[in-house]
């Protein structure tokens, strides 16, 4: 068939071939829209059109409540002109007048006043309880920076702060990701960022045909895949805002911004708050970071998560307002690893003694340190740090047993609502609020501890009221009675010396308690040592190199697990910290915790810096929880199974007699016998075997021999590896040991004592000890002179 036939034979079909035309030419557009709108786009202005001011708008009222509202303007009018209106109203002007104009001036000082002036002003600003919510917003409006996060920092009202931007608004999570890799792009060449690219965060497209803000009126369901990744770009955040310089450069890049959305979206996740968190704890470390975290909304933020009842918020957040509150006149810097338990406010007194918390292999701060549960603890096959948590478990975990969530509560999670689900309704308001906050901390919530009110007696006779609460007030038993401690050691060295009992009087009945924490160091210690700073240390740690999660956003940190780099690190922030600077230090290491404690005061010993040499110099006390001194027994037996389970570089090092621990150990007695020969030593080790929760045989984690030391103290309880840094209640003899060896190393502290005479070698002790002879001696013929001299004259 030739050209013309087919020519013909097309001409017969007009139709079919116009709609073919139409079709293919529609296809076209279609494929071709984005770049057809782009392209016109740069003609069109996208400003939206101011509205005619020039129209006017009627509200249009009822005839009846017009004439109500009438009535009562006229109502009013006639009772101003009463003789009592006329003298009242005078009066009651001037007062609101007043308290408002004290409300402003003291805003003023706080804000241009000398310290010692801004100091008092916000203490008084916090007291006001009586202004209304303008007068909040409008104070709100008009603080600086500085006078927000001292406020904040002072536990104030929270309508001191303005609300977060976009409030009831949250960010599209694809637009999210894509401006988040833009971001983070920036920060290139970075080799961290550069595996992060290339393994978990690809290339995201940024869709324009989406919405941009999604309102609460909207209930749009988070894939989980999105859930994931912005969980991983939180955690790799945590990871390189780990030095200044990329922080700064996030901060100056608009990141707060970014981390906002991030909060609104995981408002219910309080796990991944905790990390996220943790992200602008590193942040706040910025020399001029506190205008930007004022500016984006973030001291509002943080001051909200202080007073919420989930722990880790509560540290996290107290550890930022810390770093950011330079108007302190006893302001700390806390940076990675080092968490201040308490003060975690202003306080106008300095500390008189640091204590310092180190948690042992896989264990945390709200994990190893917690009260000890009622029914027996067995040790379980997974587990988690209290701060650094993560989908990959540990097999065969030498740690702690979960006591909140579980990996089916993890999964529930994903998956859930972006906004919360309707209520139906008829539900009220309140209703609404109340479910909503329940939602929230359902799930994983490590909450302060419950206290338990005392029963109010409704007896209407007075004597016999009073009688009733003689008998409430009155010991259960009197002073010839003597309580032992429920765990009491089982035998001890030789020279030990410490408190088995409690007298009758003194004893109080917490079997049936109800009472329970979940961070004992944080909620009873600033009870009976309410002037000292208790620090909370939290590392990475892992069993098994599968586990090792701390080390999959970067190959630089393959390293970070030897335990020589990890106590220089912690050192250099322990110091950076300001710990032991005129202050006693009392160290409390569990497990590997005392293995850390022992290499950080080796390393600052030997260290020729003023401020690392005072951590050594101050230290005063120590108290070693089942600490492996010359390795455990477990490590070896992971070694015959390391085909399978890859034991991780903690693990290996922690073997039975291994060198690296005996030489370690032999220079630490070596400065116990001289430079430290002050410390008061307190050694507590496992009599009972920890039990597996699956296989349940026996394993003894740490052995008696291992955990002795041939200085100070020395028991051996009967609690397992696990317990041993969990008390049951205050009467136990671990805690109130504990106690006694604080309260010896503050009263130490307070004594006149030369460090540095102490450690001069003997000779040039004896010399000082001649030069003060005959300084005596001299000083007492001068006395005599004057006597002599008289009674020659006379």
């Amino acid at each position: 068939m030739s050209l013309e036939d087919i020519k013909a034979t097309i001409r017969r079909f007009p139709k079919l071939l116009g709609g073919f035309g139409i079709l293919t030419t529609a296809g076209i557009i279609l494929y071709e829209s984005p770049r057809i709108r782009k392209y016109f786009s740069q003609y069109v202005d996208k400003k939206q059109q101011e509205p005619d001011k020039r129209r006017t708008e009627y509200i249009y009222i009822k005839y009846h409540i017009y004439r109500e509202s009438m009535r009562k303007l006229q109502q009013k009018q006639e009772d101003e002109k009463k003789w009592i209106s006329v003298i009242i109203n005078p009066i009651g002007k001037w007062w609101k007048a007043a308290k408002h104009s004290v409300a402003w001036r003291l805003l003023n000082i706080a804000q241009n006043g000398s310290q010692a002036e801004r100091l008092k002003a916000v203490q008084q600003l916090i007291c006001m309880d009586h202004l209304k919510d303008w007068d909040f917003r409008h104070l709100a409006q008009i603080c600086d920076a500085r006078t927000s996060v001292s406020l904040a920092r002072c536990g104030a009202d929270m309508r001191w702060f303005m609300p977060v931007p976009r409030r009831g608004c949250i960010r599209n999570p694809k637009m999210l990701l894509s401006e988040l890799h833009v971001m983070l792009a920036r920060l290139r060449p970075l080799s961290c960022v550069d595996h992060f690219f290339s393994k978990y965060f690809p290339d995201q497209h940024n869709i324009e045909e989406l919405n941009e803000f999604f309102t609460q009126e909207q209930n749009v369901a988070l894939a989980v895949q999105d859930t994931d990744l912005l969980k991983e770009v939180i955690s790799f955040l945590h990871h390189i805002t780990k030095d200044p310089k990329i922080a700064a450069k996030i901060i100056h890049d608009g990141g707060l911004m970014h981390l906002m959305e991030l909060r609104k979206i995981f408002a219910e996740d309080n796990e991944t708050l905790s990390t996220l968190c943790k992200v602008l704890a590193n942040l706040s470390l910025v020399p001029d970071a506190v205008e930007h975290f004022f500016v984006s909304g973030w001291v509002g933020a943080l001051a909200d998560w202080q007073q919420c009842p989930d722990l880790r918020l509560q540290v996290i957040s107290a550890k930022t307002m810390a770093n950011l509150d330079h108007d302190d006149p006893n302001q700390f810097t806390y940076p990675p690893n080092v968490y201040p338990l308490h003060p975690r406010v202003r306080t106008r007194r300095k500390p008189k003694a640091d204590i310092v918390f180190i948690h042992g292999l896989l264990g945390g701060v709200f994990i190893t340190w917690r009260q000890r549960d009622r029914k027996p603890t067995e040790l379980g096959l997974y587990g988690k740090n209290a701060f650094y948590t993560s989908e990959t478990d540990d097999v065969f975990l030498v740690g702690e047993p979960k006591r909140n969530g579980s990996r089916q509560q993890h999964k529930r999670q994903q998956g859930r609502p972006l906004i919360p689900a309707q209520i139906p309704a008829n539900t009220s308001d309140a209703a609404k609020t109340n479910a909503n906050k329940t939602n929230a901390m359902k799930d994983s919530l490590l909450k302060t501890s419950k206290k338990v009110e005392e029963k109010r007696l409704n007896i209407s006779d007075a004597a016999t009221k009073e009688f009733v609460e003689t008998l409430y007030s009155e010991a259960e038993l009197d002073s010839d009675w003597e309580v032992v401690h429920p765990d009491i050691p089982l035998e001890g060295n030789a020279d030990c010396q410490g408190n088995f009992s409690v007298s009758g009087n003194e004893w109080s009945n917490q079997d049936a308690s109800e009472e329970y924490t979940n961070c004992w160091p944080m909620e009873w210690l600033p009870d009976d040592y309410p002037d000292s700073r208790i620090i909370g240390i939290d590392y990475t740690s892992a069993v098994t190199e599968w586990s090792a999660n701390f080390t999959k956003y970067c190959p630089c940190e393959k390293g970070q697990g030897h335990i020589d780099v990890r106590a220089s690190s912690l050192l250099e922030r322990i110091a950076t910290a300001g710990v032991g600077n005129g202050r006693p230090v009392v160290w409390i290491g569990h497990s590997m915790g005392g293995l850390l404690t022992k290499l950080i005061l080796l390393k600052s010993v030997d260290s020729v810096e003023q401020r690392v040499q005072q951590i050594a110099k101050n230290t005063q006390g120590i108290v070693f929880l089942g600490t492996p001194h010359r390795g455990s027994p477990i490590a070896k037996w992971k070694q015959h199974m390391q085909m399978i389970l890859s034991p991780s570089i903690e693990v290996k090092e922690m073997e039975e007699n291994s060198p690296k621990l005996l030489e370690m150990h032999r220079r630490f007695m070596g400065c116990l016998r001289t430079c430290l020969r002050h410390v008061n030593v307190l050694s507590l080790a496992e009599g009972s075997p920890t039990m597996l929760t699956t296989f349940k045989f026996p394993l003894r984690i740490v052995t008696e021999e291992s955990s002795r030391i041939d200085f100070g103290d020395f028991f051996l309880l009967k609690d397992d590896h696990l317990s041993l840094s969990k008390p049951i209640y205050r009467q136990s003899f671990l805690y109130q040991r504990l106690l006694h060896v604080i309260s010896e190393a503050i009263d130490r502290s307070t004594e006149p004592r030369d460090m540095d005479g102490q450690a001069l070698p003997n000779t040039d002790l004896l010399t000082l000890n001649i030069v003060a002879v005959l300084l005596r001696g001299a000083k007492g013929l001068l006395e005599m002179l004057p006597r002599v001299a008289l009674r020659f004259t006379t």
